[in-house]
């Protein structure tokens, strides 16, 4: 009868069962009580106490409360910037990086490195006019810190960070911030570019999100954050989870 009807999840049984491991991983390595008490962090004033103006001291603040949040302590990290943008000369030519050349722009929104001299996380520049994204991306790069710089794996494992910083509460910004859209106008052409941020698709973030919220028993109001198509995989994803048919 079609009211026995099983909630379909928005993801695949194998993905299910690679997060479900990867999950509890991550439970074994912090620990029952550390995993257990950790909260979604939420984009407001409870988190993030500043009025947001776009300048590099914007990211240190998020750098400083982020890795607070994230229990990382007794670790020193400089924040460096860089950028990706094309660079316009004073004779009117604009210089372009190789991969926009060859029509296939990929820019990073920050990068992790551990040198002789400490531990450097770095920010595309565009990054400071989305705040948004821009703590999705200082939560993604200090998850490296946490399981490269505390020695937890050995290799480097993207999919495996990106799972960091949704466990540590920052699934609302990794999730929304996915894609961004952005208007560009060259040379009398005008229109929009999609520029793919993070590692996991929405679906798996999503899933991730509800697992959490589910194992934890949090009451966060996600409607209120999440953009919609986040929040259609979330509501699958955690009305799957907590139907009994599904067990």
């Amino acid at each position: 009868m079609f009211w026995n009807k099983k909630t379909k999840l928005p993801i695949t049984k194998e993905d299910k069962i690679w997060i479900d491991e990867d999950l509890n991983w991550l439970r074994t390595e912090f620990g029952e009580e550390h995993f257990m008490e950790i909260r979604t962090v939420t984009p407001t004033k409870d988190f993030y106490n500043r009025t947001f103006d776009g300048t590099e001291k914007d990211a240190e603040f998020i750098l400083k409360r982020t890795m607070e949040l994230m229990n990382i302590r007794d670790t020193e990290i400089k924040l460096e910037f860089f950028s990706d943008e094309p660079i316009k000369m004073d004779d009117g030519t604009t210089l372009t990086t190789p991969a926009d050349i060859n029509g296939s722009w990929k820019s990073a929104s920050g990068t992790y490195e551990q040198t002789e001299n400490g531990t450097i996380i770095s920010i595309e520049t565009s990054q400071l006019k989305n705040t948004i994204s821009l703590i999705a991306t200082i939560a993604h790069e200090l998850s490296h810190q946490i399981l490269l710089g505390e020695n937890r794996i050995e290799e480097n494992d993207e999919f495996l960070t990106d799972f960091t910083a949704i466990t540590y509460g920052f699934g609302i910004f990794i999730g929304n911030s996915r894609f961004n859209f952005s208007q560009f106008a060259t040379g009398g052409t005008f229109g929009w570019n999609s520029t793919g941020q993070g590692y996991l698709p929405e679906q798996i973030i999503a899933y991730t999100m509800a697992w959490l919220t589910k194992e934890r028993n949090e009451k966060t109001e996600f409607s209120q954050h999440l953009n919609k198509s986040m929040k259609k995989y979330f509501e699958q994803s955690f009305k799957y989870l907590t139907d009994e048919k599904n067990e």
